[in-house]
């Protein structure tokens, strides 16, 4: 069984019954102690279970149905179920706060299962979420900048679909409708923002091969075009790195050192952990920040903890979420006809201690 399986299926029992036992998983999913709590810990990072002795419990957010079963004006609301596909990872956990906000006013429900960024396993995802009976479809699939055809089996899904950090691929006409963070844009303040600091030598950072890191990466091209920035300068991805989470030894020195080689006197930093861990090594490799380089990190889930703080760009995923599940329930009603809708939510720069004035500025 895939590691995506057990935790939907975890999920899944969590849902039922509001909270799994370790003893109990076992049993249902025959796998060790060892796996599931492996299991249950990834659900409590990602936020979507808060551990309770023995095992753990569904999260509980904020946002409480202020009249359940009511929709706007006081209105009765239907009672629907969402299905939602996100990958097992902790950006989503705010996304996925967003969406139930919404339906806890609704007094929708909410069937999530969870991919491993596995386009093979995801059509077959997709098709258990219909097969249950859920009225629309939220889904974060595993899609490149243009690849089209990755997508053409939700083409014969029956019910409404909205990509959720995603857009359509391809340039032609299709029946998806999109909600995402506009990445690029995010980008593209963090670099004016550096620009209007004297920094003309800012490098980039992205191990992510998921398309926002591939919007993150176009949006940091533009930007030195735009700015006449120098582009004689590094760009690392995951093709060098890995993919992460996780360093080789000696890689967060390395790649100081190149960036230092290299006269950069900038970095973004896509994501929070990589920032972090750059941050860290920086002390203990002589290179001040902001003194000798500025850092930008791309995400902000993690970035305001650091010491010091850390400059942020903060995609609105909860407002994703929001916005998203406002729209299928939209698409369900028929209220938007078949016409595909496409929706940008900005990031927001939040501006603290690890970015200063270039010293040649």
């Amino acid at each position: 069984m895939l590691s995506a399986e057990r935790r939907s299926r975890i999920l899944e029992s969590a849902q039922r019954e509001g909270a799994v036992r370790v003893s109990q998983l076992v049993g249902e999913l025959g796998v060790s102690h060892v796996t599931v709590r492996r299991d249950l810990e990834a659900l409590i990072y990602d936020g979507i279970l808060e551990k309770v002795r023995g095992g753990a419990m569904l999260r509980h957010t904020a946002a409480e149905p202020a009249s359940p079963g009511q929709g706007a004006g006081g209105t009765p609301a239907p009672h629907r179920t969402l299905g939602v596909l996100i990958p097992a990872a902790y950006y989503f956990r705010r996304v996925v706060d967003g969406i139930r906000s919404v339906t806890a006013g609704t007094g929708g429900d909410v069937r999530l299962l969870l991919s491993n960024y596995d386009q093979a396993e995801e059509p077959k995802l997709v098709a258990e979420l219909v097969s249950t009976g859920c009225a629309g479809l939220l889904l974060a699939p595993s899609v490149g900048g243009d690849d089209r055809d990755a997508l053409a089996y939700l083409d014969d899904v029956p019910v409404p679909v909205v990509l959720i950090e995603r857009a359509a691929p391809g340039e032609e006409l299709g029946r998806l409708s999109t909600v995402r963070s506009a990445h690029e844009r995010g980008v593209a303040s963090a670099m004016r923002h550096l620009r209007d600091l004297g920094h003309t030598r800012v490098a980039l950072i992205s191990r992510g091969d998921s398309q926002s890191a591939v919007f993150v990466r176009r949006g940091w091209a533009d930007a030195i075009a735009r700015h006449g920035m120098d582009a004689d300068v590094p760009n690392i991805t995951g093709e060098r790195l890995g993919t992460g989470p996780a360093w080789e030894p000696g890689g967060p020195a390395a790649v100081l050192e190149e960036l230092t080689a290299a006269r950069v006197t900038a970095l973004l930093c896509h994501g929070d952990e990589d920032a972090l861990v750059l941050l860290q090594h920086a002390r203990t490799h002589g290179v001040s920040i902001p003194g000798d380089l500025s850092l930008v990190a791309y995400d902000d889930e993690l970035a305001g903890l650091a010491d010091p703080p850390l400059t942020a760009v903060a995609p609105g995923k909860e407002q994703v979420g929001v916005v998203a599940t406002r729209l299928l329930s939209d698409l369900i009603e028929g209220r938007l006809g078949e016409t595909p809708v496409h929706i940008q939510i900005e990031p927001r720069l939040h501006i603290r201690q690890t970015t200063a004035r270039a010293r040649n500025a």
